[in-house]
């Protein structure tokens, strides 16, 4: 465990170095999809933004975003940007096909970051880094796109749900929390009981009482990786001027909630 600890550390420090050299030089991406793999992507007639958000002040690391612009002629001063943390076998990437629907259909922007250590971000994966991740995009998106806190919605997916919650439960001016799959703990997941509650991860359960915006919970009814338990008691936690009806959807496990013709 050391050896890979050691390693994973080394691996992002020279990450750094790299991301800091190219912000010097002026370096810009573009994104590119792999079509052979993610199949043709729906059409969006906004922009997509591919952008290294940082460095973050504990680390130095930098955070890959993808950012789905509407074009200008569409966006109003109410308009509002999805800020999405997805589920742990993702990343922005894979998650493109989603994020053009979303952008597309609900007439907002979509900012979608992978966590430290996923796909081209750098830092190392660890439940305290996610928490600077989704704030350091946050402040970011706020600064460069929405300009107002309320017009940030946030989006946790699965293992998403864990900082959109963190951060919900500190932002009192944020616009709305959606929770798609989540759980109400990470250890929760595994076993009700809560003799190892000092090891437990995520605790949205707690964070979820705090909030003040509007919440929205989803959840697929024969979820076998989160049991729609999860979602239940998280939605019932709530404070009651913050609950939105929540979607318990049918026939929809965990991971195929926004598959089929009838999404968005």
């Amino acid at each position: 465990m050391t050896e890979r600890t050691n390693k994973s550390r080394s691996r992002a420090k020279l990450r750094a170095k790299i991301d800091a050299r190219d912000e010097k030089n002026g370096v810009t991406y573009q994104f590119a999809p792999d079509i052979a793999t993610l199949g043709t992507l729906p059409s969006f007639n906004g922009t997509i933004h591919a952008v290294k958000i940082g460095p973050q002040k504990r680390t130095g690391s930098y955070i890959a975003a993808l950012l789905y612009k509407l074009p200008d002629s569409e966006i109003t001063p109410n308009t509002k940007t999805i800020l999405y943390s997805h589920g742990n076998a993702a990343d922005i990437g894979a998650m493109s096909g989603m994020q053009s629907l979303l952008a597309k259909n609900l007439k907002c922007n979509v900012l979608v970051y992978d966590y430290s250590g996923y796909g081209e971000s750098g830092g190392i994966p660890m439940e305290k880094n996610t928490y600077r991740d989704v704030k350091l995009v946050y402040e970011w998106l706020v600064k460069n796109v929405t300009k107002h806190e309320h017009n940030v919605i946030l989006y946790g997916q699965s293992v998403g749900s864990g900082p959109s919650c963190y951060l919900a439960s500190r932002r009192s001016n944020v616009g709305g929390l959606v929770l798609h799959s989540p759980f109400t703990s990470g250890m929760r997941v595994l076993t009700p009981s809560r003799a190892l509650s000092c090891l437990d991860i995520f605790p949205n359960i707690d964070r979820i009482k705090k909030v003040k915006c509007p919440v929205f919970v989803i959840h697929g009814l024969k979820d076998q990786e989160v049991a729609c338990e999860h979602g239940m008691a998280l939605h019932a936690a709530v404070p009651d001027d913050c609950k939105f009806d929540p979607w318990w959807v049918k026939n929809k496990g965990h991971n195929d909630i926004t598959d089929g013709p009838d999404i968005v």
